[in-house]
């Protein structure tokens, strides 16, 4: 009787393990799944982060690459290059090497650039850095065929993603090709500016990838061609994703898409540049990716099989024996030894002793694990942390949401609800500073950093993010202060910098602002300060704007533009100033950006230029010895812009201009008096001294006014009436005669005009002047 209880109570401890299965399963689940979310949400968030940065460096340097080709098409001797037309032969212009030096310094002046071609549509001709083809020479063409389908589509300038080059050497490497066809406004191109990027320039962008796995980076066309492949992941049918990619959607969750590829399944991460229609897709390895959340559901299956074992065990051995062993496992795993006597214990044999060792082990060995996973997670805290502050400065809200979501307790950075934005941004060094810019400046950077951090963590939660230029201090503070308060904080950073480091920095305050969430508010309104001050000395603190200003859609002034251009023309000086200033204030009040005002100023400038060229297409005699469009690209500032428009091109324009009117009227009255030299004795009139000259009689009689005081009538009649004394005195002519030889019909004709000029008849003259 007492043996069939002891097998009953045995059954039941062993059915109660096997229920306490349930709930060890179902948290391991949940735990498991829960975490591989968080993988996956993890590896979206880092990825997109990754292509943002390599976007944002693709797109400046395309952007540049169109503003230096867009500049060096304006130049001088591009412009007298697009005008030849199928003769001259360009191989006999001296301006050839010219533009062939140009061309190579503008291939060597960019990193990126492989290569730079100018077409002559005209002559067949492509003319490089080095040497001067014929088209049916040329090795690499392919991109003709796309430029002449630009010219129907009257297409101002494209890019041709990717191109493979063609060369002599029978190689064909990948580049980007960006076509500007001359002259601007065109009805059929007389040539063009090709230029060559190189394509591995893109894939030397991204050094690393989340989870420092061996992923990789596909940059695609906007049709899904693959452009950059880059990273130690390589693929051998890459456009195989890349048709995969963009026919399909990006979802909008946080989860990154999973794809099965030739190299094994793949989080796939994508985002498409606004700017050139790029497509950037992100790839990492699934297990790399979830190797941790792999261990976990290891750890639970074999849990779980320990369980099982344990229930088994307890159903068929001991109870009291198994008792004791469990609570020498219990103590194990928190992490005492035997508090209690010998009493306390209950030996048991050999076998169950081997037994429990291997449970126990296990265990410590699961305590191990899980502590090295809490060690990992710990330490990849701090990057996460920068990436969080990062998105939110820049305003990615979908970098924000994940770790708003689960960030843990422990790691909680702001308890105060006002935030603001400090941008810290280390001014320009000479040759003996003790940081030099370039080198040093992400050391600096990181020193201001520690001294911010230093400085305020006594009054303010303060937390710090470093990009490649500047550093932001995020100050949260319990109550709204004033600005007196951020801007007191960002003098204290400021003076303690120069002390230490004996380097001056400039900081941007930005507005404070009561929701985390618009921390990118604060941030710009700093930046934009920083970008407004940085042609002053620097070693300052600058405030940013109170108010969010709304951009404004400004036109391009067109009148002022005109009546300007009409100023110039007539040589007004005053006038000309006026339109200039009313020109650039206009800009100045609307907030443009300056690279707008740049943009506007520059074609302000192209139209002034093309004004003086309809006089003299070369102006080397009005500007010697300097570049306009050279000299302009150094300026920055609507001010500077305006003043150097008045000293450098408008005053020299108009004395260049009033040059030209002087001679003109100058060889005006030269040719008019010779006229009538030669014709006073026929029919001689206003209209056909005006005819003769090619200018209408209205003009010509201004002209006659102002150079000789008296009509041309007056002018007429007064040196005909000169011939007639010389005639009177030299000759014996007869009045008649006279009147016929100066151009009057008759001597009645000459007796009235001769009396109303002399108060005498032409006899009387001849009579006087004889006695």
């Amino acid at each position: 009787m007492n043996l069939f209880r002891k097998l009953i109570r045995q059954r039941q401890i062993a059915l109660l393990l096997l229920f306490s299965i349930v709930p060890v399963i179902g948290f391991g689940t949940f735990s498991y799944y829960t975490s591989l979310r968080l993988i996956e949400a993890e590896v979206k968030r880092t990825s997109e982060v990754a292509i943002a940065q390599m976007k944002e460096q693709v797109d400046q340097l395309l952007r540049q690459i169109e503003e230096v080709t867009g500049q060096f098409s304006l130049q001088a001797g591009m412009l007298q290059f697009v005008k030849i037309q199928e003769a001259p032969a360009l191989g006999t212009l001296q301006a050839v090497n010219d533009i062939r030096r140009d061309l190579a310094n503008f291939s060597s002046s960019i990193h990126a650039v492989d290569s730079v071609y100018l077409y002559h549509r005209k002559q067949k001709l492509v003319l490089t850095s080095n040497v001067l083809f014929d088209l049916d020479s040329f090795p690499d063409t392919s991109w003709l065929p796309i430029l002449r389908q630009a010219a129907v589509e009257r297409k101002t300038k494209l890019w041709i993603t990717p191109r493979a080059m063609s060369s002599d050497a029978g190689k064909n490497p990948e580049a980007l090709t960006y076509i500007l066809p001359l002259p601007y406004f065109y009805e059929e191109p007389d040539a063009a500016l090709v230029v060559n990027v190189k394509t591995g320039v893109i894939a030397d962008m991204i050094r690393s990838f989340p989870f420092d796995s061996r992923g990789g980076l596909l940059v695609l066309s906007p049709t899904g061609q693959t452009i950059v492949q880059a990273g130690q992941l390589r693929l051998e049918k890459p456009d195989t994703i890349g048709t995969m990619l963009t026919t399909g959607t990006s979802p909008e969750d946080s989860r990154p898409v999973k794809l099965d590829t030739e190299v094994g399944a793949m989080y796939v991460t994508t985002e498409r540049s606004a700017a050139y229609g790029f497509l950037y897709a992100m790839l990492i390895p699934a297990d790399a990716a979830s190797h941790n959340a792999q261990l976990l559901k290891i750890w639970i299956i074999a849990a779980t099989a320990a369980l099982s074992l344990l229930s088994l065990f307890v159903a068929y051995f001991n109870v009291r024996r198994f008792q004791s062993g469990l609570r020498h496992i219990f103590l194990t795993l928190r992490g005492k030894g035997e508090t209690g006597g010998d009493d306390d214990r209950e030996p048991f044999d050999a076998d169950y002793a081997e037994g429990f060792a291997r449970i126990e082990n296990g265990i410590a060995a699961l305590i191990k694990e899980m502590g090295d996973v809490r060690s990992q997670w710990s330490s990849q805290l701090p990057v996460l942390r920068d990436h969080f502050l990062m998105s939110a400065l820049l305003g990615n809200k979908a970098g924000m949401d994940p770790w708003l979501r689960q960030q843990p307790a422990e790691t909680e950075l702001f308890p105060n609800p006002v935030f603001c934005v400090l941008v810290a941004e280390m001014d320009a060094t000479g040759e003996t500073s003790r940081f030099r810019s370039e080198e040093d400046t992400r050391l600096f950077l990181f020193a201001v950093a520690n001294i911010s951090q230093e400085l305020m963590r006594n009054k303010f939660a303060t937390e710090t993010v470093i990009s490649r230029q500047h550093v932001a201090v995020i100050l949260n503070m319990p109550i709204l202060e004033t600005d007196r308060e951020t801007v007191r904080a960002a003098e204290s950073i400021r003076y303690a910098v120069s002390s230490y480091l004996k380097q001056t920095v400039t900081i941007a305050v930005g507005r404070p602002i009561s929701d985390f969430r618009e921390l990118s508010v604060s941030y710009q309104d700093a930046v934009h300060a920083l970008q407004e001050n940085w042609p002053k000395a620097g070693n300052e603190v600058v405030r940013g704007g109170q108010e969010l200003e709304t951009p404004v859609s400004v036109p391009y002034p067109a009148e002022c533009e005109s009546a300007l251009l009409a100023a110039i023309r007539e040589g007004d000086r005053v006038q000309a100033e006026r339109e200039l200033n009313d020109f650039f204030d206009g800009l100045s009040s609307s907030r443009l950006p300056v690279a707008l005002i740049k943009t506007y100023a520059m074609q302000l400038l192209v139209s002034v230029i093309r004004l003086l060229q309809e006089y003299d297409p070369d102006l080397m005699q009005t500007f010697p010895g300097r570049s306009l469009y050279a000299e302009f690209a150094q300026l920055n500032a609507s001010l500077a812009m305006s003043d150097w428009f008045s000293e450098t091109v408008i005053a020299p324009g108009i004395d260049f201009l009033n040059g030209l009117k002087r001679l003109r009227m100058e060889t005006i009255m030269e040719r008019t008096k010779k006229l009538i030299e030669e014709r006073y004795a026929q029919d001689l009139s206003l209209q056909l001294a005006a005819d003769q000259l090619g200018i209408s009689p209205s003009y010509l009689s201004e002209l006659i006014k102002q150079h000789w005081g008296e009509t041309f009538i007056a002018y007429v009649t007064r040196y005909r009436i000169d011939k007639a004394k010389s005639l009177l005195l030299k000759t014996e002519l007869t009045i008649a005669d006279i009147a016929v030889e100066i151009g009057y019909g008759n001597a009645t004709h000459l007796i009235r005009v001769f009396k109303k000029s002399e108060g005498m008849t032409p006899g009387e003259y001849r009579q006087r002047s004889r006695s």
